[in-house]
């Protein structure tokens, strides 16, 4: 995220609403000249904005950056991270098995579940997906959306919010290559059913979350829950 100050922020969300602005409607705050033109060509500096005659407005990237601003508070919002959660499963023998992960960095340090990964800009599922896969398992498969999650994870004591996530559950079979046993993310192992619910520690959702996968229960998901560790 780009590092600018509320003054800066300020003039850009004054051009969301007035496109093309003089340097002295832009200057609400009634700065001196030449403190208000140092935050002006910081911005044109910046590619935020550019000039037109005696007129300022905003560029593509300026708008970008506006549109994520409170237009109230002149501050960015923070806004919930957009995941994926990943169910890669196969059959050994007659037994269905699927591949869990135990993390090894933090937040959540040493738990056990399904591997996620963040949707980067411009990615489509399938590509979070294959990419997620082979950086941490080094396997490929077919992807289907099975449901969304939308959850939202509080500190049980002091009643803090930590995460606000949404997350995309994909299941992935026809699985190809061989399994990596262990990246710098975690290690990673095929489970059975049994198996998965005696694994410890697991996230505060991740019974769930295979249980919803078993029944078929496909229906967008909203959940709140209190944890005593993160």
């Amino acid at each position: 995220m780009e590092n600018l100050s509320q003054i800066q922020i300020k003039i850009l969300t004054g051009l969301l609403f007035n496109p093309k602005s003089r340097f002295k409607e832009l200057n609400t705050d009634k700065l001196s000249t030449d403190a208000f033109s140092y935050h002006i060509r910081t911005l044109a500096g910046g590619g935020f904005i550019v000039k037109n005659g005696t007129f300022y407005s905003l560029t593509t990237k300026g708008k970008m950056f506006a549109g994520k601003v409170d237009t109230e508070t002149h501050t960015v919002e923070k806004q919930p991270k957009v995941s994926v959660i990943l169910i890669p499963h196969k059959k050994f023998g007659k037994k269905e098995k699927y591949l869990v992960q135990q993390r090894t960095k933090e937040p959540y340090f040493g738990y056990w579940g399904f591997m996620t990964g963040k949707v980067k800009f411009g990615e489509t599922l399938a590509q979070t997906a294959a990419r997620e896969l082979k950086e941490e398992a080094g396997i490929q498969g077919t992807v289907k959306l099975c449901y969304e999650l939308h959850e939202m994870v509080y500190d049980k004591n002091t009643l803090e919010q930590l995460e606000d996530k949404f997350f995309h559950v994909l299941e992935v079979f026809d699985l190809c290559g061989e399994v990596v046993g262990s990246t710098r993310e975690g290690v990673v192992k095929f489970v059975g059913v049994s198996e998965f619910k005696k694994l410890s520690p697991k996230y505060h959702n991740e019974q769930d979350i295979m249980d919803w996968f078993l029944k078929k229960d496909f229906g967008f998901k909203e959940e709140k829950y209190y944890i005593e560790k993160f």
